[in-house]
């Protein structure tokens, strides 16, 4: 029972055939009361008799009235038709016996005839009694009471379905001007309810659909912005690698091919990040077949990296402390590019942001989990215009998360200190991939 009773409240369709039907029953019922019983009531019970017993002396005279002034006989009175249209409720007769078949001692002793002179002789007359007229307007008010009693009943319920129709529809529409934020409600189980929910459930997939579109948005904008802001310092390498080679005869065939070597490398590093730059916005994401991560060994390549970096600082006249080395057995998996463009970033805010007149401190610490290198300078004091946009420092911590690494920053007013740190792997994993 309460399964169908479930079932019943969740269609909209069966709950509007029940709706009628129970209109429908109480219109029965309010057309029956009113015809039969009240009308019944009025008609036959005895408070009323005074009532009809004057209503049929009063037609009784009238009709005598009317056979005098007219002369009318017998068989004229009996048959005149004009009279018995107006005044059905009035039997004539001429005799008892006429009207009934039985013996006149069967006769109810309270039934009294009125006698109606006519020109030759006399007729009967019998009570008054309510006839087809008064019983047709009490039909028609019972048919009035039933039809008011069932649109009573459906318009109520007709017009709350339509106003919760309504109310869904204010939402969806409150919920389309204040930017698909207000969330949509619908009371119920029916198919109204349904809609709602489905409704509900599609601005909550379109919100997030559009989340997920201007999340991939910044990180793509992010993306160029730090792609971009890398190939700058390449192509700043490059242009003086190449001002060097075009401008300075003097040198050596040595050098002439070390600065040749260093361009070759960094026109690489640009091609890959242009391929990259390219890439991203041909196929909308990275290109993650050729990124690969490989186990080296971590000091070893650390150790290059910073003396290259520390030297190309020191022909731009920076002061650099004594460099540590790792050496080797510090085995690591990174993806080469991704950490050369970290230390990039890191070099090139050091031309622009310290003192070059103060040391530039570079220490190392090797741990059993992991290798660290921590960067720390003096800064300078920066004209007002020199802008910074972070993108830089963004692009070292995406990089360094990338390869499972950490970084962590501290400065002040005076001093800039970088620590970037990787782990190591297991022997037992670096024999795997060997």
């Amino acid at each position: 029972m309460n399964n169908l009773i479930r079932w019943i409240s969740r269609r909209l369709g069966i709950k509007l055939l029940v709706v009628a039907a129970i209109a429908l029953a109480f219109a029965w019922l309010g057309n029956y009361l009113v015809a039969n019983t009240v009308a019944t009531w009025f008609f036959y019970d005895t408070r009323f008799d005074a009532y009809w017993d004057k209503q049929s002396a009063s037609a009784v005279e009238d009709f005598q009235k009317y056979v005098l002034e007219r002369g009318l006989s017998v068989r004229e009175a009996l048959t005149d038709t004009k009279w018995n249209k107006e005044n059905s409720d009035i039997i004539l007769f001429t005799a008892p016996a006429f009207l009934y078949e039985e013996d006149q001692s069967a006769l109810d002793e309270e039934d009294e005839y009125e006698l109606i002179n006519c020109t030759d002789g006399f007729i009967y007359a019998t009570s008054y009694s309510p006839g087809n007229a008064y019983f047709f307007w009490w039909d028609t008010s019972g048919v009035i009471i039933g039809i008011l009693l069932f649109l009573g009943i459906v318009i109520p319920y007709t017009v709350y379905t339509i106003h919760r129709i309504k109310r869904l529809y204010q939402q969806v529409l409150l919920s389309a001007q204040s930017g698909r934020n207000s969330r949509i409600e619908v009371s119920g189980r029916d198919e109204i309810a349904e809609l709602g929910k489905e409704i509900e459930s599609m601005r909550m997939s379109l919100l997030a659909l559009l989340e997920n579109e201007e999340r991939i948005r910044e990180e793509s904008e992010q993306l160029v912005a730090s792609l971009s802001h890398d190939i700058r310092t390449p192509l700043t390498k490059l242009t003086g690698y190449l001002e060097i080679l075009i401008h300075k005869k003097e040198l050596t065939e040595t050098q002439y091919e070390i600065y040749l070597e260093k361009a070759s490398e960094k026109a690489h590093q640009m091609k890959i990040l242009t391929d990259e730059l390219f890439h991203k916005f041909v196929t909308g994401r990275r290109a993650e077949c050729d990124y690969l991560q490989e186990v080296i060994d971590g000091g070893q390549f650390l150790d290059q990296l910073l003396y290259e970096e520390c030297s190309e600082l020191e022909e731009d006249g920076f002061l650099v402390g004594q460099l540590p080395m790792f050496g080797s057995g510090c085995f690591c998996r990174l993806h080469i590019e991704d950490i050369r463009r970290a230390f990039d970033n890191i070099f090139s805010n050091l031309r622009k942001y310290a003192d070059p007149q103060v040391p530039i401190i570079i220490a190392i610490a090797n741990k059993q989990e992991q290798i660290c290198v921590t960067i720390e300078n003096h800064k300078r004091k920066c004209p007002a215009d020199t802008a910074s946009h972070k993108i830089g420092l963004m692009t070292v911590k995406t990089l360094v998360e990338r390869n499972g690494g950490s970084v962590d920053i501290e400065q002040n007013a005076l001093r800039f200190s970088i620590r970037i740190s990787f782990p190591q792997i297991e022997s037992s994993e670096f024999g795997e991939d060997i």
